[in-house]
């Protein structure tokens, strides 16, 4: 499929085929085109969980509206958002900065200046404006692993209907460090694509000159 068809394809699938897997090769690709995004001033705020355990599954789908995608999907995705690596300048950022081979010292010493002086004025360490922050981006990785596998005919449904506080506990997350910021299950649809609403491009754009 080009990029629209792949557009048009992809829908949040609310019934997978428990029969159908997504193959390793497959999944792959998925997670290299969330690998591959773009996030706010290069920090990958995101860590990828593939959860596969059936009764870890169970526990998720019961804090999270009962919700069937959960258990029926191939591949369950959770994103986790980080907080404490991306608060200030510490080993995590520093490992981000110092791998740019293309960059002189003295260029990366004002990196990690620009890097300390954005994350501490702009969040003041607080752990929620970071997390909000750090989620957004984990929103973007999601958009394109769900285009990605609609180009390969699989399907996908994000997910944000949860209990925060039980997911991250039932997942044993330090929740200073990182928390769920969505999740995606991804498989095969069972149910025909039901009928797309968008509203259309004069409904939308406004160009100013």
């Amino acid at each position: 499929m080009n990029f629209l068809e792949s557009m048009k394809f992809r829908h949040a699938c609310k019934v997978f085929d428990e029969n159908k897997k997504i193959s390793a090769g497959e999944f792959d690709f998925i997670l290299e085109a969330g690998r591959l995004s773009p996030s706010s001033v290069g920090l990958e705020q995101w860590d990828f969980l593939v959860v596969q355990n059936e009764q870890l599954r169970q526990k998720i789908r019961e804090v999270s509206w009962n919700q069937v995608q959960i258990t029926s999907c191939s591949h369950l995705l959770v994103i986790l958002a980080k907080v404490a690596e991306v608060k200030s300048v510490g080993e995590y950022v520093e490992k981000m900065i110092d791998r740019r081979e293309d960059k002189a010292p003295e260029m990366i010493t004002a990196r990690k200046k620009f890097y300390g002086d954005f994350l501490e004025g702009r969040f003041h360490r607080d752990d929620e404006l970071v997390f909000h922050w750090s989620s957004k981006q984990c929103y973007i990785a999601a958009a394109n692993m769900m285009t990605a596998a609609a180009s390969l005919g699989i399907d996908s449904c994000p997910i944000e209907g949860f209990d925060a506080a039980a997911l991250n506990k039932i997942l044993g997350l330090d929740t200073s460090k990182q928390r769920v910021s969505l999740m995606v299950p991804f498989g095969y649809r069972v149910k025909p694509q039901p009928k797309r609403y968008r509203r259309g491009l004069s409904d939308i754009v406004k160009w100013i000159y």
